[in-house]
């Protein structure tokens, strides 16, 4: 009965030390393009992982340096790569649901001519997680993905880049 006490507390444990979530903030999104990027990972085994992403432009002015999505749901798996002696390397596919505005004025009345969209998109992110020992995360990547369903007024490719900060627990 010992022995069986025993080997539960190791196994419960175990099983809590075992740092299966990710919660992340994209700080570049919120410091350069003024959105709000939150990503939720569920880490599989120490190869893979899935997750969600969830972004809200907070900016309502169209100029180079913003999105012309106004919210993005991005569901994407991840598969990490020991690369050239570099761990928590990654390659991911993703599936963007974006809607948004394209911002026109065809008349040149002044008055606001935009056509909201929504579309979906593949693409491909190669990136890299650094995690500390006490769980902090800091993530880097990069990728663009192809709408597929050619809305009017939806962009052709919807890029996928950010500087994630966030915890594992």
């Amino acid at each position: 009965m010992k022995r069986l006490v025993l080997v539960f507390v190791v196994l419960f444990g175990l099983s809590l030390n075992a740092q299966e979530h990710e919660v992340k903030l994209d700080v570049l999104d919120l410091a350069a393009f003024k959105s709000l990027d939150i990503t939720y990972q569920y880490i599989l085994n120490e190869e893979s992982a899935v997750g969600l992403s969830v972004l809200k432009n907070l900016s309502d002015t169209d100029n180079i340096f913003n999105y012309r999505e106004d919210f993005v749901i991005t569901p994407f798996y991840r598969q990490y790569f020991d690369f050239a002696g570099m761990s928590n390397v990654y390659g991911e596919v993703f599936f963007a649901l974006n809607s948004g505005r394209d911002f026109k004025d065809t008349d040149h009345d002044g008055v606001d001519d935009s056509i909201k969209y929504t579309d979906g998109a593949f693409g491909l992110v190669a990136g890299k997680s650094f995690v500390s020992p006490r769980g902090f995360v800091l993530d880097f990547y990069a990728g663009i993905g192809r709408n597929l369903f050619d809305a009017k007024g939806a962009p052709k490719i919807v890029p996928r880049i950010g500087i994630n900060a966030g915890f594992r627990f």
